[in-house]
């Protein structure tokens, strides 16, 4: 007899609407026709065409109503997890962390949260109007960045804060490693308040022992997984993860169908429906090939002259609970190189592309994709460059600022609806920026809008500048100017 979980329901609803080669007078405007973007279709197929297919057809459920196919597909997902209720997102996890904050952080709610968030929590509380309540970064001492999110830490800012209304939080890191999150669920129920978990890169979690445990097992009131980055569905599309009260689910709806496309794309919601059939058929048996490619590429890594690759000999230090041993963070500054400038020979000449790279490693994602010749690429090229000559590098500070966080004076939705003005950087100090300004790496806002600018940050950023370090988010940074609050007003 054929298990439940290895049907795809709404997959399966597709096929059928396909086969019924439909006669349309509605959207889409392709009407289905591959021949009308020949050139479209001949580079990414024919099927691709025949398969856009929208709820206007009575036989395709529809996201923002579904009432068949997507609901059992949506409730397989559920199931799969640990859940108790799952939605699926066409617009990433990016979304999924703004519509929790929306369901929680509304009217100015105060949420503790790392300044070393995602851009999208940040935007999250631009649209919510939250308030946030910063844990200052504090990065690892090897490797530079917060890897973890410190149990202690948190406990002492909600006893210094207990007005706040939810903790959100990142696990695992892009390094792949993950914060206690039992001790901090518990934590925050403790203190009355829900646990958000931005588990984007942790959607492979449910299915293998070896790997860390989801955030959906560990007490965790909502979170989101982007199944575009381990489980193999397309870009943008994820999963939004609920359990309990203390969320309202309703809201939770009700904001997703608020930020989320009117017209969502059945190829996204297609393919969440068939990762998590074969996550649920097939994940173990991959996973299992995937862990051992990436522990296998760890320890020739090891062997390399002047690189190292990390593992679990990190966890128990600096808040890290766990770790995901398919990520491979990569040093290569004992070699004389810098990340950044070996990730870019690694594309030039050899068209290998890395998930990220900072001053001193590279970070690799291993998935249920890869193959042994996929790593034998990978370890040739790594053990070719770091026995080239050094080239010329671009230089990039090695220790993060150790001046305290600005002063908020606006919450961020507050400063995004005032007027600004771009003023030159040297002139900026004590006024209230009006646009967030983020390194990469590391990746951690220097301020946000609504923060007053200080002297010691103009003189950081100018050193940034100086070296040429990428800074995303201000317009007119690379010519020494920021845009400033005109006339501040609460």
């Amino acid at each position: 007899m054929q298990h439940i979980s290895d049907h795809a329901p709404f997959l399966e609803s597709l096929a059928q609407a396909i086969a019924e080669q439909p006669t349309s007078f509605h959207m889409p405007g392709h009407k289905f026709d591959p021949q009308l973007l020949p050139g479209f279709s001949a580079l990414f197929g024919a099927g691709v065409i025949a398969g856009d297919l929208s709820e206007a057809m009575p036989s395709v459920d529809y996201l923002h109503g579904a009432t068949s196919a997507l609901v059992a597909a949506q409730q397989l997902a559920a199931a799969a997890v640990g859940a108790e209720h799952t939605f699926f997102l066409v617009n990433g996890s990016t979304v999924g962390n703004q519509a929790m904050l929306l369901a929680v952080g509304h009217d100015g709610g105060r949420v503790l949260m790392p300044r070393a968030s995602h851009r999208s929590v940040y935007a999250g509380l631009i649209l919510s109007g939250a308030t946030p309540i910063y844990l200052q970064p504090k990065p690892h001492p090897q490797l530079g960045f917060p890897l973890a999110i410190d149990c202690a830490t948190v406990a002492e800012a909600l006893q210094a804060h207990p007005d706040v209304v939810a903790l959100h939080i990142t696990s695992p890191s892009y390094y792949g490693y993950v914060s206690d999150v039992p001790a901090l669920a518990e934590l925050a129920h403790a203190h009355h308040i829900p646990l958000l978990v931005d588990e984007a890169h942790g959607a492979h979690f449910p299915y293998h022992p070896a790997l860390p445990p989801s955030a959906v097992r560990c007490g965790a009131d909502v979170v989101v997984q982007s199944a575009h980055k381990t489980l193999g569905a397309l870009t943008q599309a994820a999963l939004l993860h609920h359990a309990g009260n203390r969320v309202d689910l309703n809201r939770i709806q009700s904001m997703l169908a608020l930020l989320q496309s009117s017209s969502p794309s059945v190829l996204l919601t297609a393919s969440l429906d068939a990762a998590r059939q074969q996550a649920s058929q097939r994940g173990h048996e991959l996973l299992t090939n995937a862990i051992a490619l990436a522990n296998d590429a760890r320890a020739a890594i090891r062997t390399i002259p002047g690189l190292w690759c990390y593992g679990d000999e990190l966890i128990g230090q600096n808040g890290i609970a766990g770790h995901d041993p398919t990520k491979l963070v990569i040093r290569v500054s004992d070699s004389g190189w810098n990340g950044i400038a070996f990730a870019e020979r690694l594309w030039a000449r050899y068209r290998l592309s890395v998930e990220f790279a900072d001053p001193h490693q590279l970070i690799g994602t291993i998935s249920m994709a890869d193959t042994r010749a996929n790593i034998d690429v990978l370890l040739g090229a790594l053990r070719a460059i770091a026995a080239e000559p050094l080239p010329v590098q671009a230089q990039y500070p090695t220790i993060w600022p150790t001046h305290a966080l600005p002063p908020m004076i606006l919450t961020p939705r507050q400063a995004s609806l005032q007027s600004s003005q771009p003023i030159a950087l040297a002139e900026s100090v004590g006024m209230i920026c009006a646009e967030p300004v983020i390194p990469y790496p590391p990746g951690i806002p220097l301020i946000m809008p609504g923060e007053q600018i200080s002297a010691d940050l103009v003189a950081y950023l100018g050193e940034l500048l100086a070296l040429g370090v990428k800074i995303v988010g201000p317009q007119q940074i690379g010519v020494g100017s920021i845009r400033v609050i005109c006339s501040p007003a609460a």
